[in-house]
């Protein structure tokens, strides 16, 4: 009986130590790096861009943004200019993202999850100057930054 009770004080000791050192799976901390899961590796990270600096360069057109929702979706609305390329397709399609330009891809994902995944795939495939849109498209759009409804 001591050694279970023993055994059941360690592990909650640990767990409790554990969880007060890693924030809830789905959070993060804005402008920190984006914890993806459901890679075959385990999780990973990959850092967000803020609407302001998106913005910044979308204005001087030195970023392209991959919307990486559905073709439904992004007929519905995305930002102007944006190309569509659903997560599902990201690895068939990458060779479409135009060189030398930032890469910003972007979700409707409360914690831009797939936008994260989107963007890890993309710099393994040797893609450069890949972030995550903080916000994705829900914060672009309410905050009143350009966009478009329709095929393009």
């Amino acid at each position: 009986m001591r050694k279970l009770a023993l055994v059941s004080f360690l592990v909650a000791t640990v767990a409790g130590a554990q969880m007060k050192a890693t924030p809830p799976k789905g959070h993060s901390v804005p402008g920190s790096p984006l914890q993806v899961s459901g890679t075959r590796t385990g999780a990973q990270t990959f850092t967000r861009m803020t609407r302001q600096e998106a913005m910044q360069l979308y204005k001087s057109d030195r970023a392209v943004f991959i919307d990486v929702r559905s073709n439904d979706q992004f007929r519905y609305g995305h930002i102007k200019g944006a190309l569509s390329i659903p997560g599902s397709q990201i690895v068939t399609r990458f060779a479409e993202v135009p060189p030398h330009k930032t890469v910003i891809t972007y979700c409707a994902c409360s914690a831009e999850q797939a936008s994260g995944r989107a963007a890890m795939m993309l710099t393994a495939h040797g893609v450069k100057n890949v972030f995550a849109l903080q916000g994705g498209w829900h914060g672009w759009k309410d905050a009143g930054l350009p966009i478009l409804v329709g095929p393009k």
